[in-house]
């Protein structure tokens, strides 16, 4: 039998004296874009399934987009791609959308919608080869929301990070003390190390992290800085 502590309902439990795994500062993205207020978002389908993105984190994914109006996205674990339907409502008619995800029959948000023209599907493991037509620096929108072990998102995260542009964002979802116990949430952790080399930060009242390469110098840099104060 497996131990007490690595079932669900012990794993929430236990967790909830660990609040110190949460280390990145947090910012309201208000802070960080003077429009982000005001942006509207539109969501005409809610979505399905226990694993899809809790609303309030899609309502913050998609004001990002807003704000920042990328025109190349990669979505790293798609699912039934709710979300990936969601950014392609949001973003420029011209923006295209990567989404990466192990099963072929995923997808069904955007299958068969005036959507799907936007979004680019590769099936199959996260690996390098999945990138190998990639060149560095060419997406402006990156969302990491795969495998949540501290190896996996070590894996996603070191493969993207040379994908994402000057100025472009990566998010990651499930920065929440959860999963430590049953080692299905290593988010924090990993997160929390690389902030020690990068600029990252919690958006608050939510469960996204992000990092722009925009913040390490410059007035950008500054931006943050205060943002997170």
């Amino acid at each position: 039998a497996l131990p007490i502590w690595t079932r669900p309902f012990a794993d929430l439990a236990l967790c909830h004296f660990m609040r110190r795994r949460l280390k990145l500062p947090s910012m309201l993205l208000s802070d960080l874009f003077e429009d982000f207020d005001v942006q509207p978002v539109i969501l005409r389908q809610m979505p399905r399934g226990g694993w899809s993105t809790p609303v309030a984190d899609i309502v913050m994914l998609l004001k990002l987009a807003v704000c920042t109006q990328p025109k190349r996205l990669l979505e790293i674990g798609s699912y039934r791609g709710y979300t990936a339907l969601y950014l392609a409502q949001h973003v420029a008619p011209d923006a295209k959308i990567v989404t990466v995800d192990r099963y072929p029959q995923h997808g069904e948000a955007y299958r068969n919608t005036s959507f799907a023209s936007k979004i680019e599907r590769r099936v199959g493991e996260i690996t390098s080869a999945m990138f190998s037509g990639d060149k560095p620096a060419s997406y402006d929108f990156i969302f990491i929301d795969a495998d949540h072990s501290y190896a996996g998102v070590k894996r996603d995260t070191e493969l993207v990070l040379p994908l994402v542009s000057e100025k472009g964002l990566v998010v990651w979802h499930d920065y929440a003390n959860w999963g430590f116990f049953d080692d299905k949430n290593g988010v924090p952790e990993y997160l929390g190390e690389l902030s020690q080399k990068l600029p990252l930060a919690h958006v608050f009242g939510s469960d996204l992290a992000v990092y722009s390469p925009a913040w390490s110098a410059g007035e950008a840099k500054e931006r943050f800085m205060k943002a997170t104060r």
